[in-house]
């Protein structure tokens, strides 16, 4: 059984962490940030994601197919049509 992490909203994670932690690939992960599903912040030797970001990003997510850039073009677009009406 895998340890838990604790959450530390400051805490920020390198990419390889959000790849794990997502279960989702290079290409995956580059084509959120592609997209600014995700955005990142280059911090001493890389970019890095807050587990804030990550948690909001699970959260506005949830239920959606993000599998190929297609899908996640689509998500985020309804994402954003839906927070565009909330303001």
């Amino acid at each position: 059984m895998e340890a838990i992490r604790q959450v530390r909203l400051t805490k920020m994670l390198k990419a390889e962490e959000v790849k794990d932690d997502l279960g989702i690939s290079t290409v995956q992960l580059n084509n959120f940030i592609t997209l600014k599903i995700l955005n990142p912040i280059f911090l001493g030797k890389g970019w890095k994601f807050s587990q804030n970001e990550i948690l909001e990003f699970q959260e506005k997510y949830k239920g959606m197919n993000l599998s190929n850039y297609a899908l996640a073009k689509q998500a985020k677009e309804k994402v954003d049509a839906a927070t565009s009406t909330k303001d």
